[in-house]
């Protein structure tokens, strides 16, 4: 099974979201600032990067982790399931991959955290306001990951696109 978290930028929840799935963050406390900066791409990637895939590694069952910035774009994601689709259908690829919208557990300081430090390079001011928002958000993304992980092996498509509002 492959994994792909995405968000806007795919540097902050998404890259959290991953790290809580590998089991990387601990997802019965609040994570600490440093534990949030060496999460793996965690305020790292810009503009250039989004679209890209990232491994960020292979969970306790066997599963690809990926990540992706989708930015402001609307037809990425929908591109990528299109694709996927057709490799599946054509017999290339055999596996099931399930898409996870992370911008919903997104909170204001990581939002104002991300334009300050990614897109101004205000990195004094964007950096405590991400710290804040992860610490935040952990619940709700803890609980997305679960909800994803669960959705995953409940069903049987072998293709999954999950919006998940409930989490915002």
């Amino acid at each position: 099974m492959i994994y792909i978290y995405n968000c806007y930028g795919g540097t902050h929840s998404s890259v959290l979201a991953a790290a809580y799935h590998l089991k990387r963050l601990d997802e019965t406390r609040e994570p600490t600032k440093k534990e949030i900066l060496n999460s793996h791409n965690f305020n790292e990637l810009v503009y250039k990067d989004r679209g890209k895939l990232y491994l960020h590694g292979i969970d306790e069952e066997g599963n690809k982790v990926y990540t992706v910035g989708r930015g402001r774009s609307k037809v990425l994601i929908p591109g990528m399931y299109n694709l996927i689709e057709m490799l599946q259908n054509e017999g290339v690829l055999n596996e099931k991959v399930i898409f996870s919208n992370c911008s919903p557990t997104v909170p204001l300081p990581m939002t104002f955290g991300g334009l300050f430090s990614r897109w101004l390079k205000i990195d004094f001011i964007g950096v405590p306001l991400l710290i804040m928002g992860a610490k935040q958000a952990y619940r709700n993304i803890v609980q997305l990951v679960h909800f994803t992980k669960d959705t995953a092996k409940n069903t049987e498509s072998k293709l999954l696109l999950l919006d998940n509002k409930r989490f915002g």
